[in-house]
């Protein structure tokens, strides 16, 4: 899919769900939907070790959504009593509950389904997960820094009294973060302009600005901080930079398939129409993870020509 809209700007604020789309287009794997039906014996499909668990045919089973607030695609239902089962993924289920593994496809309930009860299941199956994916979009978003990196700008420390510390946002916060300018607004509103604020303001650690003149405005002046940081989101990056996390990601999830290639060891090797020779995806991977190191490293050339306004000096500012 191409890039979406915006062609130029500060960054695209789209959604993770369409770096996933891209992911997908080049692996050509795509979620369906299928459903199956299990006649409960009674006995097994429940949290105990003389149970076996119901196993899915097509695991994994998808994880829908981003990388903090994913969902499950399945649903589980009993057709013969009429009830639905809702989806946890961690703890023991309770009557209205089931457990589940995304990975290996299996599902237990608190205690074992009635015998002879039609339990019917729904799911969307595919290779890799969407939360394998954004996974693996965000290592390559978080590899990008510090070649590549977001200049950003916070309005939303305001000047407290008797306090000389302010915690600093959360783009500041990296440790190869860089604070570029702190400016203030002694009243903050609309026709107060910012000015650059006194000398001697001082990063402290990790998450903590110092600010030794702060009791010398008052409590309805604001902060502007303006520095150079991470990118925190997929949508956070600028148009050009696009596809950069798609490259990494298939970089990282291709040469997995070549693990479960190695776990197998045992099955007769793939030859003709179909086969796939060893260390393929390794390779295919490898190019991917090449695309990615040369966009980054280009992205150290000089840039194009630069603005003939003459730069204002700190005296000049200061004439408010």
């Amino acid at each position: 899919m191409p890039t979406p809209a915006p062609v130029a700007a500060d960054s695209t604020g789209l959604p993770d769900s369409v770096w996933v789309t891209k992911v997908r287009d080049s692996l050509r794997d795509y979620p369906q939907y299928t459903t199956e039906t299990w006649t409960a014996d009674g006995t097994n499909g429940a949290v105990s070790v003389t149970s076996a668990p119901l196993k899915v045919a097509k695991p994994p089973i998808n994880i829908t959504g981003d990388i903090l607030s994913g969902t499950s695609s399945l649903s589980v239902r009993d057709n013969t009593a009429g009830t639905n089962y809702a989806v946890i993924t961690s703890g023991t289920p309770s009557a209205t509950q089931v457990l589940v593994n995304h990975d290996t496809g299996e599902i237990q309930w608190a205690t074992a389904p009635t015998a002879a009860h039609a339990i019917q299941l729904s799911y969307q199956y595919c290779r890799w997960t969407d939360q394998s994916i954004t996974n693996s979009l965000y290592e390559g978003l978080r590899a990008m820094f510090p070649r590549a990196g977001k200049t950003f700008t916070d309005t939303t420390l305001q000047i407290q009294v008797d306090t000389w510390d302010y915690s600093l946002p959360t783009p500041f916060q990296d440790p190869r973060s860089r604070l570029l300018a702190v400016e203030v607004a002694d009243p903050f509103i609309p026709t107060e302009p910012f000015k650059p604020a006194l000398s001697g303001w001082e990063r402290v650690g990790l998450t903590t600005l110092h600010i030794p003149w702060a009791q010398r405005y008052s409590p309805v002046a604001r902060l502007r901080i303006t520095g150079w940081g991470p990118y925190l989101t997929l949508g956070d990056l600028e148009p050009q930079l696009h596809d950069l996390p798609v490259w990494y990601a298939l970089g990282s999830l291709l040469p997995k398939q070549e693990t479960k290639r190695i776990r197998e060891d045992t099955l007769v090797p793939l030859a003709g129409t179909g086969g796939q020779q060893p260390t393929l995806h390794l390779q295919t991977g490898d190019y991917f993870e090449r695309r990615f190191e040369q966009a980054l490293a280009l992205l150290a050339r000089s840039p194009g020509p630069s603005a003939r306004v003459p730069l204002v000096s700190v005296y000049q500012r200061r004439r408010y």
